[in-house]
């Protein structure tokens, strides 16, 4: 037996009450002698023990009647099937099923998937239900915060919300879980608390909070009281069987995006199965369309390796990316999901005194290179001064070249070019001829943070004497898939230098890309706040080189705006990797002129759709997500009718899902048990698939609650002695 208000046992101090009030009426009375005593009556012996036995039976039953009454408030409740003595009530029961429905759930051994079995043992779990009980269904891996799960009080209720349970993208959150389910039972006041915890017991999910990154401190408190019992069933074998291989990552090799080129990914495949793999093929899809297989073999164990693959987009704009492996054992865990934005052309600025300085360029960039005479490149040409109207040009502009001779260039427009560059865009500066050396390392050198001129080195009269390129960063992002990967000399990799008669030698600061063989370098990329300037050290005329004319002067050109125009949008399609167990912000650089406050429509990949609010973040939109529980990539409109698309973004599931080591019961006690007030005698496992699975959950319970059998002995108490006063007062009349 147990009491659930064991407090008001201290109210038994009131039985003594009626003892002491009979003790003190006993108290013997002085004796006076009367005259005419002698004219009385003598009281026979017998009424006088009718008298006695009529107030100890007053005594017994007024004491019984404080006794029962503190009793009955201190909720007395017995165990298992004892209360069947006392009546046929019961006492009341909330339960907790926590549903494992992740997606290693998907797996399966001779009694089918897991998550069935989970099911099946929900339902069972279900019909120990009676009249009076209540029971909220939670799943663990597409659990919503802050949404309210009310209690269900019928099986049928119970059995739907079990069935409407699907396998989500996600990892079982069974710390959120299990806080849920502390604020469920704190607001019960049913004798029973009970918590069922239904798994594949898998380790990651086990994790204590140091080794969980956004994990609360909180969760380490203790959340349930010495009623609450947790019954933990574990579903399937300890050990994963059969062939099966894990899509961990994908990521873009490729940052630059120029049209006619491929997109190189970066694939890693991890071996969780049995044995080694041989010949697994990994597709990617552009669109949900095959463009390209590659295949690896000799996988071991438990091992990992990188596939290079790479196709070309035949379109520009929004880019869904899918890398897909064979199915396999487990099949949730062969795709991952990436989105990238094409632009379908680049707008470049060029900041010159003289448009003749421009003309190589400008055809450089509008030349098209397509089968479709698509122009990747849109060229505006604008005065020098100009420069200082960059802040309302740059949400137009993706990337600037400026080409500075003789003219003085005015300190606003260093500043604006610099604050330009600093916010995270790109501009390439050539020195043209006729520079100020001493203007340009007083003034532009030190306000952009750029190098200085140490000199002007050649002479366009000794033309038999002349610098050529003698080196390439060959590693660097710039000449990623520009030149075919061949070791030698530069004539191996099909580069003819060409003859440079003069230049400006710039002093050491930055990266040399390009050096020539004189030592100086030609091409040097220096880093400005979150943007880059690439410094050429010589005009884009034949005023200086014959540069314009080597077949190198093209591709390095467009190489040039594309990289630079490249440094706004490499946020988009590198950095912003989301996941299906955690909410996340998206930025959208796309809608960055709109207000806040705007409604975009979100369409998931299993087809369901939500209105999102907009939030404005410094000068850009975003919006927030709470639950995205499917993998794959999530389209945005800012209209209702889903017509026109203006951004996407790509949700997967954590790598560490496929991980399917189990926990031993030990280690999953050590994260369980500092929850409890009882530690020891509140966790229990049980067998999910026993057939006495209903009967054990009943005996373990508090079987009924015994404050109406002593409010009714109370009730009794209280009418017996009613009459028993009565007609004590009426015998004495």
């Amino acid at each position: 037996m147990t009491f659930l208000n064991p407090y008001v046992l201290f109210g038994l101090i009131a039985a003594s009450f009626p003892v002491l009030f009979h003790l003190f009426a006993q108290r013997k009375a002085r004796r006076v002698e009367f005259s005419s005593i002698r004219f009385l009556q003598k009281l026979e012996k017998s009424s006088m023990r009718k008298v006695k036995l009529r107030q100890i039976l007053l005594l017994i039953l007024r004491t019984l009647l404080i006794i029962c009454l503190v009793m009955a408030f201190s909720r007395p409740a017995l165990r298992g099937y004892l209360g069947g003595f006392f009546g046929t009530s019961h006492a009341n029961t909330t339960v907790v099923l926590l549903m494992d429905n992740s997606a290693s759930m998907s797996r399966r051994n001779a009694g089918g998937t897991y998550f069935k079995q989970a099911i099946d043992a929900a339902n069972e779990i279900a019909t120990a239900i009676e009249d009076g009980d209540e029971a909220v269904v939670i799943p663990l891996a597409s659990l919503e915060r802050g949404k309210e799960y009310p209690p269900l009080h019928t099986i049928i209720d119970i059995r739907k919300a079990i069935s409407q349970i699907i396998i989500a993208d996600a990892p079982a959150q069974i710390d959120d879980g299990l806080r849920v389910a502390s604020a469920v039972l704190s607001r019960s006041y049913n004798v029973n608390k009970e918590i069922y915890l239904i798994s594949d017991a898998q380790s990651r999910n086990y994790r204590k909070e140091t080794d969980v990154k956004n994990d609360s401190a909180a969760l380490r408190l203790k959340l349930f009281d010495e009623r609450t019992r947790m019954f933990v069933a574990d579903i399937g074998e300890s050990e994963n069987s059969g062939r099966n291989l894990s899509l961990d990552s994908l990521k873009p090799k490729t940052t630059i995006f120029e049209p006619g080129r491929p997109l190189e990914f970066e694939a890693y495949i991890r071996n969780t199965g049995d044995g080694a793999a041989e010949n697994a093929v990994v597709s990617l899809f552009y669109n949900d369309e095959r463009v390209a297989q590659r295949s690896l073999s000799g996988l071991a164990q438990n091992k990992s390796d990188k596939v290079l693959i790479s196709a070309l987009p035949h379109k520009t704009g929004l880019l869904s990316v899918r890398a897909e492996l064979e199915d396999d054992a487990l099949p949730f865990d062969n795709k991952r999901y990436l989105s990238l934005t094409l632009p379908a052309t680049r707008r470049i600025g060029i900041f010159i005194t003289h448009e003749s300085d421009a003309q190589y360029i400008k055809l450089a960039l509008e030349q098209s290179l397509s089968e479709h005479s698509e122009l990747p490149y849109s060229v505006e040409l604008h005065r020098l001064e100009e420069l200082r109207m960059l802040p309302s040009l740059r949400s137009r502009l993706d990337a600037v070249v400026i080409g500075i001779a003789a003219e003085q260039i005015d300190g606003s427009d260093t500043k604006a070019l610099k604050d330009y560059i600093s916010s995270g865009k790109g501009a390439a500066i050539f020195a043209l001829s006729g520079i100020q050396t001493p203007q340009f390392n007083s003034s532009v050198s030190p306000s952009l943070g750029i190098p200085n001129i140490e000199s002007k080195e050649g002479s366009a009269q000794g033309m038999d004497k002349y610098a050529s390129f003698a080196q390439f960063d060959f590693a660097h992002p710039f000449f990623a898939g520009m030149f075919e990967e061949k070791g030698g000399s530069l004539t191996a990799r099909g580069i003819e230098s060409p003859k440079i008669f003069e230049y400006y030698r710039f002093s050491r600061m930055g990266i040399p890309l390009i050096t020539l063989s004189s030592g100086a370098s030609f091409l040097n990329e220096v880093s400005i706040g979150k943007g880059k300037v690439l410094l050429y050290a010589l005009p884009p005329t034949p005023s200086f080189s014959d540069f314009p004319h080597k077949a190198i002067f093209l591709p390095l050109i467009r190489r040039t705006a594309a990289y630079l125009s490249a440094i706004g949008t490499k946020d988009e399609n590198e950095d912003a990797e989301y996941y299906t167990d955690q909410p996340f912000d998206v930025m959208l650089p796309q809608l960055g002129s709109e207000q806040s406050g705007l409604k975009l429509l979100i369409k998931s990949p299993d087809g369901s759709s939500e209105r999102v609010e907009s939030i404005s973040t410094e000068g850009k939109l975003r919006i927030h997500l709470d639950n995205a529980h499917t993998a794959g990539i999530y389209t945005v409109y800012k209209n209702a009718e889903a017509r026109e698309p203006v951004a996407s973004f790509a949700v997967n599931i954590r790598s560490d899902e496929a991980d399917l080591r189990r926990a031993t019961p030990d280690a999953a006690d050590s994260f369980i048990a500092p929850l409890f007030a009882r530690p020891k005698e509140s966790i229990a496992r049980i067998d999910p698939a026993s057939k006495d699975l209903t009967k054990k959950i009943k005996e373990s319970r508090f079987g009924i609650e015994l404050w109406q059998t002593f409010l009714v002995i109370a009730l009794f108490c209280a009418i017996a002695e009613m009459l028993i006063a009565r007609e004590a007062k009426r015998i004495d009349a």
